[in-house]
């Protein structure tokens, strides 16, 4: 029988957590495209308002109320569906059933949580930010863990919190390396994949702007619908990681 993919059963390497991650990648991506895809166009909300009212797409920024609940509504639904796409990738690393159903139903009992934990964690950015840019951006991989710690362990808002810090506390730099290394990864992916479509683009100088606009926005689509599924991947595979790094700590005294 071969051994799941999460939880790891030791301690990994940094090579060994990339390994992982693009492990669980390619065994859920196509089961976690619709996440990807519906991810994607939550992350939009803003863009396709702007699109229907005839205002050029640009960087979505609230104005009033209207536009203020609509980047609500967006950020919502943004975050149940990050959590749904996080169960759905363990159950598969676990070679346990998938049902959107009963991922969406788990996740809307712990809206409540998932919501306040944003606002908590949200408000630590800002405030270490605030203070300094140095505590910002500690606070950034420190807290990193949280969300899943509340999704996957079961956690309250400030459990989670603590909880990342404890996982985090001697792993702050090798967390940090294998987060720029993805986002390497996924950077050049998306050059790639930009100046493909640039060149065909030029290849079809006779099309219109309504053409261009539709295949700049399916591009967009493509690549939030990979990119999300291996950002999840990637915080799954270090969470575990951590996790075992904390188990196996707590036992070395035991066995000593």
């Amino acid at each position: 029988m071969s051994t799941p993919l999460y939880p790891p059963s030791r301690p990994q390497s940094i090579g060994e957590v990339l390994d992982t991650t693009f492990k669980l990648l390619g065994v859920s991506l196509v089961k976690t495209l619709p996440y990807g895809v519906l991810m994607t166009l939550a992350g939009q909300l803003g863009n396709i308002d702007n699109l229907l009212a005839g205002r050029h797409a640009r960087i979505f920024v609230p104005r009033d109320p209207a536009t203020w609940l609509l980047w609500t509504v967006s950020m919502v639904l943004s975050l149940t569906l990050w959590a749904a796409l996080i169960l759905r990738q363990r159950a598969i690393a676990q070679a346990f059933p998938v049902s959107m159903r009963a991922e969406l139903a788990t996740v809307l009992r712990r809206l409540p949580s998932l919501i306040l934990l944003g606002i908590l964690l949200f408000t630590a950015l800002c405030v270490g930010t605030l203070l300094l840019i140095v505590p910002g951006v500690y606070l950034a991989i420190a807290l990193s863990m949280a969300t899943p710690a509340l999704v996957l362990a079961g956690k309250s808002p400030v459990d989670a919190m603590k909880y990342s810090l404890e996982l985090i506390r001697g792993h702050w730099w090798r967390t940090l390396g294998i987060f720029l290394v993805t986002a390497v990864i996924l950077a050049a992916f998306y050059i790639l994949a930009i100046v493909v479509t640039v060149i065909l683009v030029r290849f079809a100088r006779g099309a219109d702007v309504a053409l261009v606009t539709a295949a700049t926005t399916v591009l967009v689509i493509a690549l939030g619908a990979f990119a999300n599924p291996c950002v999840t991947a990637m915080v799954l595979a270090v969470f575990g990681d951590l996790e075992a790094r904390r188990a196996a700590s707590a036992a070395s005294p035991q066995e000593a």
